[in-house]
Order: C-alpha cells, then structure tokens, then sequence
C-alpha cells in the first residue's frame, strides 16, 4: 500500500514489473497525464474502482507474448498510446476501443510483425527500432498494415 505520502495525486505514475500489485493500491491515487505499466499492472488498474485512464497510457517492458486490454475499461480519455520495449508478438487487437487516440508509439517492440486494426482519430503513428517485418508491412503501397495506417496524417518509420 501507499503510505506516507502528502498527496495521492500525480502528475506521471510508473508501475512496471510490480507483481503483487492490487487494485486497492491503485484506487488509492488518481493519474492526471502519463500511467506507465507493465500488461499485469494495467489489469490491475482496470479492476480497482474509481480508477481513470489517464491521456498518456505507455506499456513498458511488457514480458507478456500477448496483452488483453479489459472490455470494461473506458479509454475514451487517451490521446497517446506508446509501446515500448516489449516482448509481445502482437499489439492488442481491440485499439479501435481507443475513440479519441491521436498518437500510437511502437518502439523497440521487436517481435510485432504488423498492426491491428486502428482508430480512425489516429493522426500520427512512430515505428522505431522494431523489427524488419513490422516496417516491411507498413511500407507503401502494398504492405499488409499499409491499409490501416495510409489515413493517418504523420507517419514515422524507422
């Protein structure tokens, strides 16, 4: 549990690699911009009442092979959703949960081989240091993500 602390209110919140991490923790603080969390941590935010998702939500450093973001999660108050680090094969399918997402960050995310469907408020997307494959599919005009991101307005792959 917190303990000690003269506000229970932050500006920036990193959670990652904190396994017996519960939800009672987590309602005990509220996030106002950035919740950086390993995939086990972001579960447990999920489920802890009272809790909001805050406009910058980063994985970081996430073990997993696979995340599931929660069906009863409200995303609707992101704006920014990066990656980074991350040994997972595949991006969450269910990003279109995200309404109102304008930035989607994919770094060092070495074993993702092409995007899920995206949201159409994407407006920029950065690919960096993740694997050929990833950038081979994203390539114009016939790689197999191509089709997903060819809307979105800023596109930096590299």
């Amino acid at each position: 549990m917190l303990g000690g602390l003269s506000s229970h209110e932050f500006d920036l919140v990193h959670l990652v690699d904190v396994p017996k991490l519960i939800p009672e923790c987590i309602s005990q603080f509220r996030v106002n911009h950035i919740f950086q969390v390993s995939s086990s941590s972001l579960n447990n935010m999920s489920s802890a009442e009272g809790s909001t998702v805050p406009p910058s939500l980063s994985f970081d450093e996430c073990k997993e092979p696979f995340i599931s973001l929660d069906e009863s999660v409200n995303f609707t108050s992101v704006r920014t959703l990066s990656f980074r680090d991350c040994q997972m094969n595949s991006l969450p399918k269910n990003l279109k949960r995200f309404p109102n997402l304008r930035n989607l960050l994919i770094t060092c995310c070495r074993n993702i081989s092409c995007l899920p469907d995206l949201p159409p408020s994407l407006q920029q997307i950065c690919i960096w240091d993740c694997s050929e494959l990833l950038k081979e599919s994203c390539r114009a005009p016939d790689g197999e993500s191509w089709p997903k991101i060819a809307h979105i307005r800023w596109k930096n792959i590299r």
